[in-house]
């Protein structure tokens, strides 16, 4: 939940704004006008490059610890299962929508429905932020006087909240799996030494009869058996769980750990080399462009 908290607080300290009304940003407290190239460049270059860093150095680290919508589609999840039973999924891929008889009934329905009307009402006004004063968003939370644009606040809040019922009521994990750019972007450009979890084989012997990382994986993969491409969100939770597992038995060592780099290429190269390995010539263009960003807003505020 601190992405989301980390959304609003964004656009409300003045981060980052689109003022619609001006045609303008809002950078860092500064306004920047569309005609200022190095700055709209910058900043172009480096919300372009940044995604493709991040999938060929810390893989899908985002998703599993950052990514707004994983952490809403990972609430409704376990909501869902909690009210309606562990084999409650509105998986496209899964078996629908089995509803434990113990748990149909109207009252968990009602609550069901009820917390995810709630979230999408909250989740409804973040995109405001981005886009209006936070006066005006705050005149809209707290039924401020109506006037001319808080009357078109209101109609852009209702497609938004509509849009975000609809996302953690029916989407969820669907559109990580099938629409998210950055997920394609893993598909295309996904670097195999990124971060990622590794299974240590020489012990797999422990594993026999044990599916508890399993069960605990969020994504419903093997995490002993991770392939380059599947739908791990490096979210640690499988190693927490085996973690766990074995501190009740002697050795206390975990079969499942994080591990990044190419140990081979390592003793092969120099730092040089692998530092380059590592960002790709992605991670110089992003330098390239944080640089054209700084020097743009510098010359502009001068």
């Amino acid at each position: 939940m601190a992405t989301l908290l980390m959304l609003v607080l964004i656009p409300a300290l003045g981060l980052f704004r689109i003022d619609l009304a001006r045609g303008s940003l809002l950078i860092a407290g500064q306004v920047v006008h569309l005609r200022d190239f190095p700055v709209v460049a910058g900043l172009a270059i480096v919300l372009a490059t940044a995604p493709l860093l991040m999938v060929t150095t810390v893989g899908t680290l985002w998703c599993g610890w950052a990514c707004p919508q994983n952490t809403v589609s990972e609430w409704a999840n376990g909501l869902t299962r909690r009210l309606l039973g562990v084999r409650a999924d509105v998986n496209v891929e899964g078996a629908g929508l089995a509803v434990a008889p113990s748990k149909n009934r109207l009252a968990n329905w009602a609550a069901l429905a009820l917390r995810l009307v709630a979230a999408a009402t909250l989740l409804g006004v973040i995109p405001l932020f981005y886009f209006f004063p936070p006066g005006e968003v705050w005149a809209l939370v707290s039924f401020g006087e109506a006037t001319q644009l808080s009357v078109f606040i209101h109609r852009i809040y209702l497609v938004s909240a509509a849009a975000a019922f609809v996302d953690v009521a029916l989407i969820r994990y669907f559109l990580c799996n099938y629409v998210c750019l950055y997920r394609i972007g893993l598909l295309l450009f996904r670097n195999p030494h990124a971060l990622r979890v590794a299974h240590d084989t020489l012990r797999a012997g422990e594993c026999a009869k044990c599916n508890y990382c399993r069960v605990s994986c969020v994504t419903g993969i093997d995490p002993t058996a991770i392939k380059r491409f599947d739908r791990c969100i490096n979210c640690a939770e499988c190693i927490d769980a085996c973690n766990r597992l074995q501190a009740k038995r002697s050795n206390g060592i975990g079969l499942l750990r994080f591990v990044a780099g190419d140990a081979g290429a390592a003793e092969r190269s120099g730092i040089a080399d692998r530092v380059l390995a590592a960002i790709g010539w992605h991670g110089l263009v992003f330098a390239g462009g944080c640089a054209l960003l700084v020097y743009g807003m510098s010359a502009a505020r001068g």
